[in-house]
């Protein structure tokens, strides 16, 4: 069984990452850390992870620091970069640091899943070179990106617009277009409806309610 280990310091990414790609990814154990220094414990305490999915914005050690010193400390591990920023600054610096991928939150989830199990496979996963996902690309969740995984989970909890954009640190049009967006993928009528579907799929928990 291949491991992935996620490092996010943000509860509501980190979950839903590790939360979509359990759905998406079977045989694959997928664990998360809120720290690249409790990142490295992980990986001091299990030899057998194979990924590490790394943010670049994590308090003390940043994303970039943490590729460095974990390529150093953990040779045969895979490094991805995730990045709320599309910039393409960001995936030099990440490839320079010894990553073996760059994953934005701007891409779907059956994108992202594509550029894993490349590096898996020994590849390279950048944006450009994420294939089709298969079978993947029928579940209508992988349609959605990481940043509307993270709308959907606040939707899950009952917040209004203005409660995910001032969550998520964006305009209130923006969540408008998440939430618009989210719907639209899932073919929901409303936002009852879309958390409902994200429940069946494993998405959500069937306990997720108003906080």
């Amino acid at each position: 069984m291949q491991k992935i280990l996620i490092v996010d310091d943000h509860p509501l990414y980190r979950e839903g990452m590790i939360s979509a790609l359990r759905a998406q990814m079977a045989g694959v154990e997928v664990s998360g850390a809120d720290s690249a220094e409790e990142g490295l414990e992980w990986l001091t305490l299990d030899a057998e992870i194979d990924l590490v999915l790394i943010d670049v914005r994590l308090p003390g050690m940043d994303g970039f620091a943490a590729l460095s010193i974990y390529g150093a400390r953990f040779p045969t591990v895979s490094r991805v970069l995730i990045s709320g920023s599309d910039e393409p600054h960001y995936l030099k610096r990440a490839f320079a640091a010894g990553a073996s991928g760059y994953i934005p939150k701007s891409m779907a989830v059956s994108d992202v899943v594509a550029a894993i199990r490349r590096v898996l496979a020994g590849g390279v996963g950048v944006p450009e070179a994420a294939a089709a996902a298969g079978d993947d690309a029928r579940d209508p969740m992988a349609r959605l990106t990481l940043r509307q995984l993270e709308v959907l989970r606040l939707l899950g909890e009952g917040y209004t617009n203005k409660e995910i954009a001032r969550a998520l640190e964006i305009a209130e049009r923006t969540a408008k277009a998440h939430v618009a967006a989210i719907l639209e993928a899932l073919g929901a009528d409303n936002r009852t409806q879309a958390v409902l579907a994200a429940q069946r799929g494993g998405y959500l928990s069937a306990a997720a309610g108003r906080r």
